[in-house]
């Protein structure tokens, strides 16, 4: 079971966490998870509690919108800030990494980040990539290129019309209405998360996830998927940086493995020796909530082990 702390950020907000700690076992590492958009933190529980019978204690934040963080807070979901949204959720996990590092010092430290968490990964990795003893991007993308620059304009200009909070149901559906395409006979509008229907259903039902994000989030996701994809930024990373890209097989987020791959391909051009690409048979976007979750469970383990 997880237990629910409270950061208090250096801009007066606080943004609520889970911990996971191993009972029953003396820690070995420590993982720092940064969930999805439209997701929360609880969602990673299973996950969580399978790391910690293998010695690793997990940190999990609810970014801002998200979440406890938008609960307690009585804020608006899917909304990070006014200006600079990006950065200053990738300064919230830096400053939880201070508090885990002052919790765990000397223990090697792991990054996940799923989905939108893997492009605040990539943005706090090239910022701080001294904190990391190995990072794991999954269900990442590329740039979205001029699609990215015209969401952008839409997204601004939404924002000066209806404002930050405008809950933006036109650029959610541009974002997310066509990944059931390649799915025969979608049950769900969300049947591309995961092939294992009970996962969707949970999904759906939860009033902390699914929801419609606002024109400000959307400006400022496509500000960190742009930040992410940076060559000249990638070219910071240290060489020695352990890197894991991986996603589904078939996850429209990823291209169907073909733009997770040129994610791949731009980290391999800045000469990170340790790099690897592993693409989940059959998965769609959310490995861990997927039917064949157990071996990607296994695979993520044994990766960070061989790298404690």
């Amino acid at each position: 079971m997880s237990s629910i702390r409270e950061l208090s950020c250096s801009d007066g907000k606080s943004v609520w966490y889970r911990v996971w700690i191993p009972s029953n076992t003396q820690v070995e590492a420590v993982l720092l998870i940064l969930h999805g958009m439209a997701e929360h933190s609880l969602r990673y529980e299973r996950f969580a509690s399978y790391l910690n019978a293998k010695g690793i204690a997990v940190y999990a934040p609810d970014h801002r919108g998200h979440g406890e963080t938008a609960v307690r807070s009585s804020e608006t979901l899917g909304w990070f800030a006014e200006r600079e949204g990006w950065q200053r959720v990738v300064d919230d996990a830096y400053e939880l990494t201070n508090v885990i590092l002052s919790d765990f010092p000397k223990k090697p430290l792991f990054l996940l980040g799923h989905s939108m968490g893997s492009f605040l990964a990539r943005t706090l990795m090239v910022q701080h990539s001294d904190l990391f003893d190995g990072v794991v991007i999954m269900g990442s993308g590329p740039s979205q290129g001029l699609l990215g620059k015209v969401g952008k304009l839409l997204a601004r200009n939404h924002v000066s019309k209806y404002g930050s909070k405008h809950p933006d149901s036109l650029l959610d559906k541009m974002s997310f209405g066509s990944f059931n395409k390649k799915i025969p006979k979608p049950l769900t509008p969300f049947d591309w998360l995961s092939r294992d229907k009970e996962q969707v259903a949970r999904y759906i039902e939860d009033p902390l996830c699914g929801f419609v994000c606002t024109s400000k989030f959307f400006d400022d996701l496509l500000d960190g998927v742009e930040t992410a994809n940076d060559r000249v930024r990638a070219r910071k990373l240290p060489s020695d940086l352990s890197l894991l890209v991986i996603s589904g097989e078939k996850d429209p987020v990823g291209g169907y493995g073909k733009g997770v791959r040129k994610v791949y391909e731009l980290y391999r051009e800045s000469n990170i020796n340790d790099l690897t690409f592993y693409l989940v048979p059959e998965a769609r976007h959310e490995l861990l909530q997927e039917t064949n979750r157990l071996s990607t469970k296994e695979y993520l383990y044994s990766w960070m082990r061989q790298r404690i």
